[in-house]
């Protein structure tokens, strides 16, 4: 897996320098906010996004 970057030091996965060792990571876009706990996440909805300014993915590329 590569390395996943992520500045939330009160994070549970967060490890020092930075990184994050969570075995799954989630990204939507900012119109979705959220789901709840223990949600399947193969049954999410796709949520598009245009840019990097409708996620809070650093590293959204538009396809």
């Amino acid at each position: 897996m590569p390395d996943v970057n992520c500045t939330v030091n009160t994070c549970k996965y967060w490890e020092d320098g930075n990184l994050c060792n969570a075995q799954q990571i989630v990204i939507q876009n900012d119109e979705e906010g959220g789901f709840p706990p223990n949600v399947n996440l193969k049954q999410l909805s796709a949520t598009p996004a245009q840019s990097e300014d409708e996620t809070c993915c650093q590293t959204f590329k538009l396809k």
